[in-house]
């Protein structure tokens, strides 16, 4: 009682406190682009634990034009890529197979009398080609031809993230929000097309979970223009047994509508 009722003691003891707040808070901001996404991987479950993952598949629920519908994801090594939904009763398929994009997409294209597939082009194969990654584009940047600044930290919805600004190969940009608790990706923005046209992107990663041994995130929220989709994923699965890597391929037209 002696110290707290001693006026010089009491401002040294204050001052203290704060200057080791601040250290910590130094400290925190200290940590590089390559520090936080070491971090990331690790509370992804660690390279070790992904390295062992060839493919996954996806399935749950999606929302699209306010619809819900069910979907199914394939995604296997090193870039292969499917996802398959329904838009408005029009059953979609973006895949791409390692060389191609390709879809299936009555809705977006009316000269299809029959939907079937065709290869992608243009800005209508870009979203594909971008969901063809297996893994988040600053992870193991330079070997993938990217680059990554870390630009510092922000307050997004409440929570503190690290703000990543990664420019791929290509030369598109995007921002990653990295949570500087958890570590895990809590946001994304760049660009996306809507019927081809180029507009901006925000998603929104939750409800994490693990799933032998690696932890994703079982929402996905994205906003564009004036649209809102969600994929409430319901089931994951890691190197099934049962992995079909011909879903890949694109099919032959003859006879596409038989297989529907």
């Amino acid at each position: 009682m002696i110290l707290l009722n001693n006026p010089t003691l009491r401002t040294v003891t204050v001052l203290a406190v704060c200057a080791l707040l601040a250290a910590g808070t130094a400290a925190a901001q200290d940590l590089t682009a390559d520090d936080v996404i070491a971090k990331n991987i690790e509370a992804s479950g660690g390279a070790e634990a992904w390295a062992k993952v060839k493919t996954i598949r996806m399935s749950g629920t999606y929302v699209n034009f306010s619809d819900p519908e069910k979907f199914i994801m394939w995604r296997a090594r090193p870039n292969l890529y499917r996802f398959d939904c329904k838009r408005i009763n029009y059953y979609t398929v973006h895949a791409y197979d390692g060389k191609q994009a390709w879809w299936v997409n009555g809705l977006v294209d009316p000269q299809f009398e029959k939907p079937g597939p065709i290869p992608s082009q243009g800005n209508l194969d870009k979203v594909t080609l971008r969901e063809r990654f297996f893994e988040p584009v600053f992870w193991n940047y330079k070997e993938k031809g990217n680059s990554v600044e870390l630009t510092g930290r922000e307050d997004l919805d409440g929570d503190d993230v690290y703000v990543l600004n990664v420019t791929l190969a290509d030369g598109s940009a995007e921002t990653w929000y990295i949570n500087a608790e958890t570590f895990l990706a809590a946001a994304m923005t760049g660009f996306t097309y809507d019927f081809g046209r180029r507009c901006k992107l925000d998603a929104f990663f939750s409800d994490y979970r693990k799933v032998d041994g690696i932890v994703l995130p079982y929402l996905i929220e994205s906003e564009y223009l004036i649209r809102y989709r969600s994929m409430e994923i319901e089931n994951i699965e890691i190197n099934a047994d049962d992995f079909d890597m011909g879903v890949f391929v694109m099919p032959d037209p003859e006879g596409w509508e038989k297989k529907l």
